[in-house]
């Protein structure tokens, strides 16, 4: 176990060392990008859901703010509104579509 938590703690400073802030007040909107609210229409439900799209350790998932490292934020960034992602998720496949993309305000 302690080897374990030694691992860990390495690899934390190290991404510490590595951490850069992010500038949300420019987002490009014409695609999916960081620090952007993402419209999404769930192509298996018709269920609408919008995301917020942080950085790497912001994440608040009962809010939909997930980080840009996730596997959603992963399959829908770069992507434009109209155009669909499919991704797996859970062990289980996923199919989105980008109805809009706004910028995020702090």
């Amino acid at each position: 176990m302690q080897k374990i938590l030694m691992r860990r703690k390495a690899e934390l400073e190290a991404q510490l060392i590595r951490a850069r802030g992010t500038d949300f007040a420019a987002p490009r909107t014409d695609i999916v990008s960081i620090g952007t609210h993402v419209d999404v229409t769930n192509l298996e439900t018709q269920q609408k859901e919008r995301f917020t799209i942080l950085g790497a350790w912001d994440s608040a998932p009962e809010k939909n703010i997930i980080s840009y490292l996730t596997p959603v934020a992963q399959a829908l960034l770069n992507k434009k509104p109209g155009e669909s992602v499919e991704f797996e998720f859970e062990g289980q496949k996923k199919s989105l579509r980008v109805d809009g993309v706004q910028p995020f305000k702090v």
